[in-house]
């Protein structure tokens, strides 16, 4: 998370070139097929950051793979050199060059995000220029980035859609935008009372940590949009108004970009993921079986490379099919995520969402985090909890006020979660949970 990759997004959109976003967690295993799929000219990376040696895992890639590349851009202070065989042109000099001719047009390719599929592979999200500048526009008019004095801290990491989305906003509303190329509670609460923060978003897991650094409130937050990776949405409201955060749920994907719908932060649905699409152009309805549909200006283009996976993300009627399960709210105007359609439980032969068990449990004492998988028919549920806590006393508990089938087979206490690092930020590994259960 620099200010370079953005101005590097910013020029190549301006040449009417496309930006392969890659997480830099990857290493040279998931790097090779994606660039042998997307074939780019160049790539941008940088020399000085302790985390990843970028270098060295590119010299890792097959040639063959990585055989399309031409240069590699510098977005560091190290100068000029070679990375991996390629010649290295820092960024710094690209910038003092003459002025590129505009070749930047609405349907140009503007973006993609690489996104979980149910191929070997992740898919690659294509975005056109329209589809990026329009979401920008109409979330800073909802967030508020316009306002005077607005600025973002930009802690999520730019390569996903929750970060990204958030930073495009902040420049179309002309905010400040502090960059953190890794989160750290301690500084972060530090940036924040230095340079006015207003704006902010995150994962449930990474706010509590702000929280936990933060011994007094904040200057009152415009918007702090947060999604429940962890299943501890009651949690950040709670620090929320103790701190100011102005925190509400928010939805999103990599297709329809996040924040493609936010919660009213005073309504009754806030701490639920969802709410009332960013544009007034966007629209939204649920399936009979439950799938939210979206449709609007924000959605993606395409599945690069993967027109079969293109048709099928779409109805007849044209409307993205999320994957997702979902309500709409009592007044028609926005709807409450419930779950992946993947992770719904089936449970005695009725289609139950993992969170309806989660949410009872977190209100017994001294539990702090629940996951609930499916196992055989059965829940088997996951907490995190504080010392003292039985399993037979918990069960009986959801025996009272549970309906039978929800029932949990059995509740374990964990440590922590399994956990894999994303581009949006940390999410627990259902899959492992899965297998844990099985076990």
């Amino acid at each position: 998370n620099r200010t370079g990759l953005l101005l590097l997004l910013l020029a190549l959109a301006r040449r009417g070139a496309c930006t392969v976003l890659l997480n830099t967690r990857f290493r040279a295993g998931e790097l090779g097929p994606l660039l042998a799929r997307a074939r780019p000219s160049a790539i941008a990376l940088t020399r000085d950051f302790a985390a990843v040696d970028a270098g060295a895992i590119l010299a890792e890639v097959p040639a063959e793979s990585r055989a399309t590349l031409r240069f590699a851009i510098g977005v560091d202070g190290t100068g000029a050199g070679q990375v991996a065989g390629l010649p290295v042109l820092p960024l710094g000099a690209l910038m003092d060059g003459a002025e590129a001719p505009d070749a930047a047009t609405p349907h140009a390719a503007c973006l993609t995000f690489t996104t979980s599929g149910t191929t070997a592979g992740p898919k690659l999200v294509l975005h056109r220029q329209q589809s990026i500048a329009t979401h920008a526009r109409d979330v800073a008019a909802r967030i508020g980035t316009d306002a005077p004095g607005a600025a973002f801290l930009a802690a999520v990491p730019l390569c996903g859609t929750f970060g990204l989305a958030a930073a495009m906003a902040a420049l179309a509303g002309g905010a400040a935008i502090h960059p953190m190329e890794r989160f750290d509670a301690t500084a972060a609460e530090a940036l924040i009372r230095r340079a006015g923060i207003t704006h902010l978003v995150g994962g449930d897991d990474m706010l509590l940590m702000l929280a936990e650094a933060a011994r007094t409130p904040f200057a009152p937050f415009a918007f702090t949009g947060f999604a429940n990776f962890h299943g501890k949405a009651d949690r950040v409201m709670a620090e929320s108004a103790r701190l100011n955060l102005a925190a509400r749920g928010v939805y999103g994907s990599s297709e329809a970009q996040a924040l493609f719908a936010l919660q009213d932060p005073r309504g009754p649905h806030a701490m639920t993921g969802g709410g009332i699409p960013a544009s007034g152009e966007a629209g939204f309805r649920i399936a009979a079986d439950g799938e939210l549909l979206l449709r609007g200006p924000s959605l993606f283009d395409s599945y690069l490379g993967d027109p079969a996976a293109t048709a099928r993300a779409r109805d007849a009627d044209g409307w993205f099919r999320s994957g997702d399960l979902a309500a709409a709210q009592r007044d028609g105007r926005g709807f409450d995520f419930a779950t992946r359609a993947g992770d719904a439980l089936r449970l005695g032969g009725f289609l139950v969402a993992p969170e309806e068990i989660e949410a009872f449990l977190l209100t017994q004492p001294g539990i702090r985090a629940a996951q609930v998988v499916a196992h055989e028919g059965r829940a088997v549920a996951f907490v995190i909890a504080d010392d003292g806590f039985e399993e037979a006393a918990t069960l009986a508990a959801c025996a009272r006020n549970l309906a039978r089938f929800k029932l949990p087979a059995r509740i374990v206490a964990l440590a922590e979660f399994p956990t894999t690092d994303g581009p949006n930020g940390r999410k627990v590994q259902r899959a492992k949970l899965r297998e844990m259960a099985a076990s």
